[in-house]
């Protein structure tokens, strides 16, 4: 299994060339951030504030929102986060991915939740890899 480097590497190489080359791929890396920030709005409404299963939501979708504005390159909200923000949001990523892997393992491959699973880690990934460009 590759390491860490070499996946942020791939990552970085295939983000630089996504607005050039090839809307669809960002499309694919976009939909699950999308979709997993639609769950946990809905989610988040059901939980009682002040619990930690909201505040948990909130930190993670304040990370997914920043990794949308990065993916679309959105200019006007990407210098709008701070260093703080984006720290935190590499750690609510942190959790997200480990939280999915261990999900992901649950499913045979070639199942519909796997397959969910893959595409929402590889985007979980790709944020998560452009967060920590931008940290430099």
């Amino acid at each position: 299994m590759p390491n860490e480097a070499s996946i942020i590497q791939n990552i970085t190489d295939t983000f630089e060339n996504i607005h050039v080359t090839n809307t669809d791929e960002l499309q694919e890396v976009l939909r699950p951030i999308d979709s997993l920030i639609s769950k946990s709005e809905k989610a988040q409404q059901r939980l009682a504030l002040g619990t930690w299963q909201h505040t948990m939501l909130r930190d993670n979708l304040k990370a997914l929102h920043i990794a949308s504005a990065l993916l679309n390159k959105e200019a006007d909200n990407t210098h709008s986060f701070t260093r703080d923000d984006l720290k935190e949001a590499l750690r609510a990523f942190a959790s997200m991915i480990s939280k999915t892997e261990k999900a992901q393992a649950k499913f045979s491959l070639g199942t519909s939740q796997h397959t969910l699973l893959k595409n929402r880690l590889k985007s979980l990934l790709m944020s998560e890899a452009l967060i920590k460009l931008k940290l430099g």
